[in-house]
């Protein structure tokens, strides 16, 4: 099966083989469900004929507005479909999983604070990210490329610490967490604050606690972070890397803390 869009709003599902598309019918044309199969896993997909569907159209980007002007660019906040007819991969994988729990905001997972969700770049005011392990109740479970992970998200308050009390630091090295060189309003493959570790801490295992990189070593990729690896000590396999986010970031006064778990 193909996706294809064939309003400004509406998502329908087109058979390759030359089957007939599925309309949804009646005088008032309500949203009608379509089921379809991706990475092996169920999605559900909102066909809408003559509304929006169940995702908001952006009317302007006032929100956009606490950040620095020279911030607000093509390059660091997400406009633009690179797909045929604005119907890119990433865009139709957000919005078919949050469909798929018949969700239309989403809580950044710092500060709590609800997220609308859009149906257009950018997809939401603040930056999506796939992470293995469940940071919260409300990521939401989904497959990418085989593998279970969670869509989170994190607003643009929280990645720019333009608010000061939305700014979060490590628990350990009082590091403050900077989230500002991250594209605003896509999605990452990999957990993003995995992917910037600030202090040994971060960097060991989880069962054992003992040092699996020197702190001045760095993994190839981003995404290396986030894959599951085997500790040499304890033989121990997980994605060591990846720490609950309460056990590293407080945006409280710090303070001694016990060791995770």
């Amino acid at each position: 099966m193909c996706i294809e869009e064939r309003s400004e709003s509406t998502f329908c599902i087109e058979e390759k083989e030359g089957k007939k598309e599925k309309k949804a019918s009646g005088s008032n044309r309500a949203s009608s469900l379509v089921t379809y199969r991706m990475d092996t896993c169920d999605y559900v997909c909102f066909t809408t004929c003559g509304s929006n569907g169940i995702f908001s159209r952006r009317l302007d980007f006032t929100l956009y507005n606490v950040l620095p002007k020279q911030r607000i660019n093509s390059i660091e906040v997400k406009i633009e479909d690179e797909g045929k007819h604005g119907n890119d991969d990433t865009r139709m994988f957000v919005l078919s999983s949050l469909a798929a729990h018949k969700k239309t905001h989403i809580a950044c997972i710092l500060c709590k604070e609800m997220m609308m969700v859009y149906d257009r770049y950018p997809l939401v005011d603040g930056t999506f990210f796939l992470s293995p392990i469940q940071h919260s109740k409300d990521c939401i479970e989904t497959k990418f490329e085989g593998r279970t992970c969670y869509l989170t998200s994190v607003c643009l308050e929280c990645l720019d610490g333009t608010s000061p009390e939305k700014i979060f630091r490590c628990r350990f090295c009082a590091e403050k967490w900077d989230g500002s060189a991250l594209m605003m309003g896509t999605m990452y493959s990999f957990d993003i604050f995995a992917a910037m570790p600030c202090c040994t801490e971060r960097l060991k295992c989880n069962n054992c606690f003992k040092l699996l990189l020197h702190p001045h070593q760095r993994l190839n990729f981003f995404s290396d972070y986030t894959h599951s690896v085997t500790c040499p000590y304890c033989q121990s396999q997980d994605t060591h890397f990846v720490k609950p986010l309460d056990y590293c970031y407080t945006n409280k006064p710090l303070q001694q803390y016990q060791q995770w778990p």
